[in-house]
């Protein structure tokens, strides 16, 4: 049986991460692990006693499970044993086990779009596993999947995200009985577009000229099929929305360094953007389907 690692919402939070980490695990009929993560500097007599801060740190782990043990009684679940850790790094700590532990999944709430916390750009960045980012926006509770491909991928990486994106789209959909659509963001090169010798309209017609096989092999009905030209976080921003998506499936390539500082992901613009649930996919062969039987 699959694993599901969910870390829980701070006392607070606008997003119930445990109660729609659950639901979500047991429709993909997954086994799920709830971990809290807390850190605090101490002051007074803990900052310069190491077993007064020791004792507070355990009391306030303490506390932090067992309310986490009440929310989970609420909803009936009383087999489940929460776990509530210490942690300065709370991404690495959470990349770490999921990869080890052989989850096949890593969820995470978000509380503000427009502000994403350290460790959502941590995890985005550097999960091994796949990732899915739960929103409270109203949009989240949609209507549909909406899986994001690059047509014209060359590279092997960006091939491979296609594949997954497909697969895991497909399994999403079929898990919660959700209609299944496509985007496919042709991107327009900017001197072209600055110069105006080409229009959205021949270069649509051309990408569905190009790529008519393909996407008849999807099996998806025309109009589930989405071809839009610009920017892909803006258009799959734009597209989520007006199909009121529940969740948009996407792969993110990993660039480490000063690149990735400056060049980012579409699945990190997207976070800005963001109005319902984000199902991120790391390039690595071990999460298609038959790789893991």
């Amino acid at each position: 049986m699959e694993k599901v690692f969910i870390i829980a919402q701070h006392p607070g939070s606008k997003t119930d991460t445990v109660t729609e980490g659950l639901a979500l695990a047991r429709a993909l009929d997954a086994a799920p692990a709830l971990v809290s993560y807390d850190y605090a500097y101490f002051a007074g007599d803990e900052y310069y006693n190491p077993r007064l801060a020791a004792a507070a740190r355990q009391a306030l782990l303490e506390q932090r499970r067992q309310a986490l043990v009440n929310k989970l009684a609420e909803q009936g679940e009383s087999t489940l044993q929460p776990e509530a850790r210490w942690s300065k790094t709370p991404h690495q700590d959470a990349i770490d086990a999921s990869s080890s532990g052989g989850f096949s999944l890593l969820i995470k709430g978000i509380d503000d779009a427009e502000a994403p916390a350290p460790t959502d750009w941590h995890l985005i960045r550097h999960t091994r596993t796949p990732l899915m980012l739960l929103t409270n926006n109203p949009l989240a509770r949609g209507r549909c999947v909406l899986m994001a491909v690059d047509l014209d991928a060359s590279s092997e990486d960006k091939q491979l995200l296609n594949q997954l994106v497909l697969a895991h789209g497909r399994r999403l959909a079929a898990a919660l009985s959700l209609p299944l659509h496509l985007a496919c963001v042709i991107r327009v090169p900017t001197i072209l577009r600055d110069m105006d010798l080409v229009t959205p309209h021949e270069i649509l017609k051309a990408a569905h000229e190009k790529h008519s096989e393909t996407l008849k092999s999807l099996g998806l009905p025309a109009e589930q099929i989405h071809l839009v030209t610009g920017e892909p976080e803006l258009c799959l921003y734009q597209l989520s929305s007006s199909l009121k998506a529940k969740y948009l499936v996407l792969g993110a390539r990993k660039r480490e360094g000063l690149f990735g500082t400056v060049i980012g992901s579409t699945a990190e613009a997207l976070v800005h953007r963001v109005r319902c649930n984000l199902l991120i996919l790391p390039p690595d062969p071990q999460w298609l389907p038959d790789e893991r039987g």
